[in-house]
């Protein structure tokens, strides 16, 4: 078993750089540009210690030499209070025997620790080096309610952050989601412009039972219909059933298209099963299911992902993922290969 220490060297190497985005003095909205600063050097490790490192290892299991390989870790980073600061994914490649960067995200948060800011950022092999892939930048309304959240791409020939869309979120008096608009961003007219809005609908429960989606008309400058989501949620508020429909102007009416039916064990979604609308035998059709595992501290345990054999009328199983806190126990052989490296 290699220790924790052993490995640590690949992991520092690749995470003692980290970008930080500083903004300015001045109060930024989603409606500003936000300006990317000179990057804040700082190590993840020094800034968070070692006692607030949450690792977690992810095998494969191989169907034709009937055994786990090896795939893949992933580090969370917390600060003192808990509050994930940052989060690693990394892929492993026995050829080189190492843990190689592949994804990771991090966040920033305000006074009252509500994320403000969350960094997407995936490794460049070539470049040996971060780079920027997306930036969510999330606003509260007076009763910390999120109300808006601005998505921008970095864009690396200009050096900056590029708007994109921008997600604005309307509540009604009881506090429920009344509706979203999806605003997407022209930089030639350097416009905001309307693209998609949902209108929520309840019964008697505190929870969405539609979905009303609209598509913004440029040219009647008008929300015109676009599709329906149908909901279901059990008492603990968890959705069990998402169907999607599209509308039809010709027929003036919705066309079934897909839905999710989803299972929990208490807190713990168990399956999520993925099914296609069949309008010649008008039924619904299994596609894919989902089926997750846990151990007994509720941790995530095992995924499995299953495909419809409509022949054999029966699940087939395609993917099957194991997750554990402990660590990886390698042959001495590669063992001493590792130590000799170090």
């Amino acid at each position: 078993m290699i220790v924790y220490n052993k490995i640590l060297k690949y992991v520092m190497a690749g995470i003692t750089v980290v970008a930080f985005f500083t903004l300015t003095a001045k109060p930024i909205t989603a409606q500003e540009e936000i300006e990317e600063e000179v990057y804040k050097k700082d190590s993840l490790i020094d800034r968070v210690g070692m006692q607030n490192i949450d690792t977690s290892y992810t095998w494969e299991w191989n169907q034709d030499s009937s055994r786990w390989d090896l795939y893949g870790r992933n580090l969370k980073f917390f600060k003192q209070n808990q509050k994930l600061l940052a989060e690693l994914n990394q892929r492993w490649y026995p050829g080189k025997y190492e843990f190689i960067n592949h994804h990771r995200t991090i966040k920033s948060y305000n006074s009252i620790e509500k994320p403000v800011e969350v960094l997407e950022q995936e490794w460049h092999t070539t470049r040996n080096d971060w780079v920027n892939v997306q930036l969510r930048t999330l606003t509260y309304d007076q009763q910390g309610n999120k109300s808006e959240v601005l998505y921008q791409e970095w864009k690396k020939a200009l050096g900056r952050w590029v708007n994109t869309t921008r997600y604005l979120i309307d509540y009604n008096r009881m506090g429920e989601r009344s509706n979203i608009v999806i605003k997407a961003y022209e930089p030639e007219a350097d416009e905001w412009y309307n693209h998609q809005r949902y209108l929520f609908q309840y019964k008697s429960s505190s929870y969405p039972h539609a979905a009303l989606v609209q598509k913004w008309n440029r040219k009647a400058r008008e929300w015109q219909k676009k599709g329906r989501y149908n909901l279901k949620h059990n008492y603990r508020g968890q959705k069990t059933m998402e169907s999607r429909a599209t509308w039809n102007e010709s027929i003036k009416d919705y066309i079934k298209g897909i839905r999710y039916l989803i299972d929990y064990d208490k807190k713990k979604k168990t399956s999520e099963i993925l099914q296609h609308y069949d309008y010649a035998s008008k039924e619904w059709n299994n596609k894919r299911q989902l089926k997750f595992k846990y151990n007994e501290e509720g941790e995530l345990r095992e995924e499995l992902t299953y495909s419809w054999n409509s022949n054999n009328q029966e699940w087939a199983l395609k993917r099957r993922m194991r997750y554990s806190m402990k660590e990886p126990e390698l042959e001495k052989k590669e063992e001493d290969q590792t130590e000799s490296r170090q």
